[in-house]
């Protein structure tokens, strides 16, 4: 971990910092708008308020990266994905530069705080004047498909595959931008659609539904419940998703349907730390956020269907995917009663 001087002073980091304490963090999370963004945000508030620390947040970020410089120790916290956590310890995807021996070690490094879903769904939208009312519609078109080499685009490369029955490259163009660029990119026109990542409901559709009529596709039903769909969906880091359409307080786009539920994958996360950070300071941290969970989930209309903070194994898939909590995060929650899976500590 790494500690900065301040005095009294407002640190201004990319997109926002709260100064309270002489002790400085640098937290690096994905989509400002995003399950990592209000993750951040909001624990970067509470440790001000509590006088933890001072906690610099620069978001838009690609975190497969930020998750190696994680385990490197050169940033203090970032949100690790369960998916990527499992590929690092093996050493392939994103990954496979380090070799399985060099993964594994730097996999080790990484502690968890507290969990969420970071993608509660990965969604088909476009823009209706596109033409695209279901996943077979993809063959042939240019689908804005996640940031560069990211955990988003392997997910969704790998569902188009399932899905639509085409690969990138040969039976549709993928485009990938950071996600600093994604809305705009999309917005633009240059793609037919765009498979990625959504809260319930989106904090970015907004954006869309102001610049036109939209088409929100939900999976197959036969498809998704395929085998090949189902061994993807339940993964390390995967979980299989299916919510009420009649739920989904979305606004004015046009949900598409075989029946009344909508279908698709959910992604865990949880923002994390190197495992050298003291444990005094991953337990202050650990009960500022645990501790305000109400607040959280009044911050945005999705915020509860992310589940911050949950720690049912069923729901979140620690075992799986052989994360780890940092054990101050354990004696936080030990302390507010909460129990943890024995296979998350460490």
């Amino acid at each position: 971990m790494k500690y900065f001087s301040t005095i009294g002073a407002v640190v201004v980091f990319c997109i926002y910092s709260i100064s309270a304490h002489s002790i400085t963090l640098t937290h690096k999370c994905a989509s400002k708008s995003g399950a990592t963004g209000l993750s951040s945000s909001h624990l970067a508030e509470v440790a001000a308020a509590n006088n933890i620390a001072t906690i610099q947040v620069s978001c838009g970020k690609t975190l497969t990266k930020t998750m190696k410089e994680l385990a490197e120790g050169k940033i203090d916290l970032t949100a690790s994905v369960f998916i990527l956590n499992k590929l690092m310890s093996k050493g392939v995807g994103p990954y496979s530069a380090l070799g399985k021996e060099k993964g594994a070690k730097l996999a080790e490094n990484i502690r968890i705080l507290y969990s969420y879903h970071i993608a509660p769904m990965f969604v088909l939208i476009s823009f209706q004047a596109k033409g695209i009312d279901s996943w077979d519609k993809l063959k042939g078109k240019t689908i804005l498909n996640g940031p560069p080499r990211g955990g988003a685009l392997t997910t969704a490369r790998r569902i188009i595959e399932v899905l639509a029955g085409v690969s990138e490259g040969k039976g549709y163009t993928g485009k990938q931008v950071g996600w600093s660029s994604f809305d705009s990119m999309f917005l633009d026109g240059g793609v037919d659609a765009t498979v990625r990542p959504a809260t319930n409901p989106p904090g970015y559709l907004p954006l869309y539904i102001a610049a036109g009529k939209i088409n929100v596709v939900s999976m197959p039903k036969a498809k998704w419940e395929s085998k090949a769909f189902q061994r993807f969906a339940t993964a390390p880091g995967n979980v299989p998703n299916i919510v009420p359409v009649k739920s989904m307080n979305w606004g004015k786009v046009n949900i598409i349907s075989e029946d009344d539920k909508f279908r698709s994958l959910a992604q865990v996360a949880g923002d994390a730390v190197n495992k050298n950070m003291s444990n005094s300071m991953a337990k202050k941290l650990t009960a500022a956020f645990i501790g305000t969970l109400d607040q959280l989930n009044k911050k945005t209309p999705w915020a509860k269907n992310s589940m911050y903070g949950q720690t049912d194994d069923k729901i979140m898939g620690f075992c799986k995917a052989g994360v780890k909590f940092h054990p101050g995060a354990i004696e936080a929650y030990k302390e507010a009663g909460i129990s943890v899976p024995d296979c998350a500590k460490p």
